[in-house]
């Protein structure tokens, strides 16, 4: 015979594991804690780089899923049709882990959704979606000194997003974003960076950041995960040069907190020599070498040790930041202007695009600094004119540039946000292998038509 009061608690005791037992299933199946989710290029563009952190202690994988958007049937990460890509895990300060993952075979011009685990735990984070671009003919956006927290964190990154959402309305199908450092304005805070990082743009497109002397500091390496870093050349306690490979493109980063120019030179020299094919190179660092101010001591010591590293191994346009002022100089080699030769009428002439006023590019490279991308700070130029300024802008106002690259030709267009105003633009074509038959110069200048075609068909032999 049943006791009663035996039944009862046992009723009890089961109907409180059921319940302990649903809310264990609930917990394991709960987004875990991610944050910070940024994307940044992989070693080429058939490569995805992933960074993500996450409140606790680093686990055995960090893990992606990824699918194509087309996939997708409502919300529902399609899962069965998802490929999985590890990575690792890595513990820093507070109880925070950060979390690296390459994804790779990528196609172009298609759409990706996402999803981010801290392990094979069934964890998943919200699902994301971002898209490849065209490899021959695309735009990257440019940005200089957000420099979150310079003012006020929620200020200096509500500046930022105006920026980028302007930028990106220019710019809808832009491949990537250059940042050409400082992206906060003290390296050891990560409440700067969860400003920072608490922008969407950087879950769908990926971000370029350079080390600025605001981020030389161990949460940089934490916070990005970047392709091809050497660990042996310009190493500072926030890591090292890099760089990777979009299409036509080399793309050097480097770290110019790292005064040992010797291994800046070996880092260029070696990517060059594996990418010398590349249609463009484009070095970029932080500390303008070519600024808006009186030359300073530290910025004349980098302009003896590098303007001939860049001649040597043909940078094309060396991107920079660090003065807050908007700078373009003439091409420069030797550390002297050399004048570029005619420029083209204001058409093109298909299939050839060339922007209007292009100009022939010499063996020189280009130096461009960006200005203030949030509005954080602001700097006053030097009353004085340099040899080497084709243009100089403070408007006081953030600015981005938009720069649009083929196989014939490289065009930079920087605006102010305020007006959305082109506040300067100039455009570039390179003759030779890969670029404009020499003939078709010569026509396109003299403006014949007939010999377009004919130029147009030694080309294509």
């Amino acid at each position: 015979m049943r006791n009663p009061e035996i039944v009862d608690k046992m009723s009890t005791f089961f109907t409180a594991l059921a319940v302990a037992l649903l809310l264990q299933a609930f917990a394991s199946a709960a987004p875990p804690d991610i944050s910070n989710v940024v994307l940044t290029p992989g070693r080429t563009e058939s490569e995805q780089n992933f960074v993500w952190q996450t409140h606790g202690k680093s686990v055995a994988e960090a893990v992606v899923q990824i699918a194509l958007k087309s996939d997708m049937t409502g919300a529902d990460f399609p899962e069965d049709k998802a490929l999985t890509f590890t990575g690792k895990s890595a513990d820093f300060e507070d109880g925070f882990a950060s979390h690296k993952v390459t994804v790779s075979g990528l196609a172009t011009s298609t759409g990706y959704t996402y999803r981010l685990g801290i392990g094979p735990t069934g964890e998943w984070s919200d699902v994301y979606e971002f898209s490849t671009r065209v490899r021959e003919a695309y735009t990257v956006l440019l940005i200089g000194d957000a420099q979150i927290g310079a003012k006020n964190i929620d200020q200096d990154t509500a500046g930022l997003r105006d920026t980028l959402d302007k930028a990106l309305q220019k710019a809808p199908d832009a491949a990537f974003i250059l940042s050409a450092g400082d992206q906060v304005n003290t390296g050891s805070s990560r409440d700067e960076y969860d400003g920072l990082l608490s922008l969407p743009h950087f879950k769908s497109l990926p971000f370029v950041p350079t080390i600025g002397n605001h981020d030389n500091h161990e949460l940089f390496s934490y916070h990005f995960n970047v392709p091809n870093e050497s660990l042996a050349h310009g190493k500072t306690p926030a890591g090292g040069n890099y760089y990777f490979v979009y299409g036509n493109t080399l793309f050097v980063v480097i770290n110019s907190n790292s005064r040992n120019f010797d291994q800046h030179a070996a880092f260029i020299r070696d990517a060059v020599k594996k990418h010398g094919q590349s249609r463009w190179k484009i070095a970029m660092m932080h500390h303008s070498i070519y600024g808006s101010d009186i030359p300073r001591s530290a910025t004349i010591e980098l302009r003896e040790n590098l303007y001939t590293v860049f001649d040597k191994y043909g940078m094309d346009i060396v991107l920079s930041g660090h003065d807050h002022i908007y700078v373009r100089t003439h091409f420069m080699r030797k550390n002297q202007v050399v004048h570029p030769l005619e420029k083209f009428p204001a058409r093109s002439t298909p299939p050839i695009e060339i922007p209007a006023g292009a100009v022939i590019k010499p063996k020189a490279t280009l130096y461009l600094a960006a200005a203030s991308s949030s509005g954080s700070k602001y700097y006053d130029p030097a009353s004085q004119s340099f040899y080497y300024l084709a243009e100089r802008l403070a408007p006081y106002v953030p600015m981005f540039s938009q720069i649009n690259i083929t196989n014939t030709s490289l065009e930079i267009i920087s605006y102010r946000t305020d007006t959305m105003a082109a506040a300067d633009s100039f455009a570039m074509v390179k003759t030779g292998e890969k670029g404009l038959h020499p003939l078709l110069i010569i026509t396109l200048i003299g403006g014949g038509s007939a010999a377009v075609l004919i130029a147009i068909r030694l080309r294509m032999r």
